[in-house]
């Protein structure tokens, strides 16, 4: 029921309905009669009102059933000859015109009636969609900030997975175990996570649980494998060569330091060429040397204020056997002089840095046979390049 009306009240029984028709005009010919109102020569007002009510409060049969009553009362009691419901001639006009008027009074009546009901229900219905509304909106807050929070975690897992060449290490070969080693402990460290949050629930989630142990065992062994390829970098013998493709492995590792380049302020972008050739390779190592390019890039551009600070990674193919990856910046760049030596263990621009991450990159592509080199730029910024020889499959 509607607050804004006090008389929109539901529709009474039918019994009841033609109840109140039956008192109003009971109660409208009493008081016509009512001697000191000196009301007998136009009770029409009354029979009128009492009409109205009738078919507000109790729809259109009761206001049919108090038209009716009403011309009777009125014929009966007020045409004259009296106390007859058979007037004269003369008094016909008046009775049919009043008979019209309740008519139309009546019809009116419960017309408005019909109109606030519908405007009530509409009304109701809109406040039950609002209602709905809001309820969406709360679950869906409620699911904007569970993606905020997992968005967080995988920031956090993927800013751990990118720090890996900020550990400090005393040597070139502790340096790189900790930085390839990284990886996939953070993945089982996430894992891990993942699955305490699905045994947390009522009931476990032991299905999910079980895939999320299964993706740990696999990081550790991981893990074991990297430490293996280390060794066999360091003993010379080459590394676990496979058919892949180098834009594939670059997104990779863009997806992986996406958030820290970002809260440096950093725009990334790259442009890769399409259709071509795998290069072979060991996917770990290559994500290890763009990683390192990236993070080197974003740190040189630590002091660019006043510009925007922006990184691109290219590739391209430059001669028949040769797959070419340069990642440019605009950063602060370096002394042509020390093209060579920024490639030295140790040698180092930055205040903190160790001079290990673009030694340990150069070992990495000269063992796969390619070639890595840094310029100048023409204007601000350095771009560091290098090259890796095709396989004998080719990708997409």
């Amino acid at each position: 029921m509607s607050d804004s009306n006090p008389f929109l009240w539901p529709r009474p029984p039918a019994i009841v309905g033609y109840g109140i028709a039956v008192l109003s005009v009971a109660i409208a010919l009493i008081v016509g009669q009512w001697p000191p109102l000196h009301l007998q020569t136009a009770p029409v007002s009354l029979f009128l009102c009492a009409v109205m009510f009738s078919a507000w409060f109790g729809g259109a049969r009761p206001g049919l059933l108090a038209i009716a009553l009403s011309v009777l009362a009125f014929d009966y009691y007020f045409l004259p000859p009296t106390h007859l419901l058979v007037p004269n001639s003369d008094e016909i006009p008046r009775l049919v015109i009043f008979a019209l008027s309740a008519i139309f009074v009546g019809s009116l009546s419960t017309a408005q009636r019909r109109a606030a009901e519908s405007l009530r229900r509409s009304r109701d219905e809109l406040e039950a969609a609002g209602q709905q509304l809001k309820r969406i909106n709360e679950a869906l807050r409620v699911e904007i900030t569970e993606h905020r929070r997992a968005a967080e975690a995988l920031d956090k897992a993927q800013a751990e997975l990118a720090h890996v060449n900020r550990v400090m290490t005393m040597g070139e070969l502790v340096a790189s175990i900790a930085h390839e080693v990284n990886q996939p402990l953070g993945a089982i460290v996430t894992n891990g996570q993942a699955c305490l949050r699905l045994l947390s629930r009522e009931p476990p989630d032991v299905d999910k649980s079980r895939e999320v142990i299964e993706r740990m065992v696999g990081d550790g062994v991981r893990a074991s494998e990297v430490i293996k390829r280390i060794r066999a970098l360091l003993k010379k013998t080459g590394p676990e060569r496979a058919p892949l493709n180098i834009n594939e492995t670059i997104r990779e590792v863009v997806a992986m330091a996406s958030s820290d380049v970002q809260r440096s302020k950093v725009t990334l972008t790259t442009e890769l060429a399409t259709g071509l050739p795998a290069v072979l390779g060991d996917r770990v190592q290559l994500q290890q040397v763009i990683l390192n390019l990236i993070l080197n890039g974003k740190d040189a551009m630590n002091g660019v204020e006043g510009q925007p600070r922006e990184l691109l990674i290219t590739s391209g193919k430059t001669a028949p056997d040769d797959v070419l990856v340069a990642v440019c910046d605009n950063g602060s760049g370096f002394d042509p002089g020390d093209a060579d030596r920024i490639f030295d263990p140790f040698f180092t621009t930055k205040s903190e840095g160790m001079g290990l991450g673009l030694s340990i990159s150069r070992t990495i592509i000269e063992d796969h046979g390619g070639r890595l080199w840094a310029t100048p730029n023409d204007g601000r910024g350095a771009t560091l390049r290098f090259t890796l020889p095709v396989g004998h499959e080719s990708t997409s």
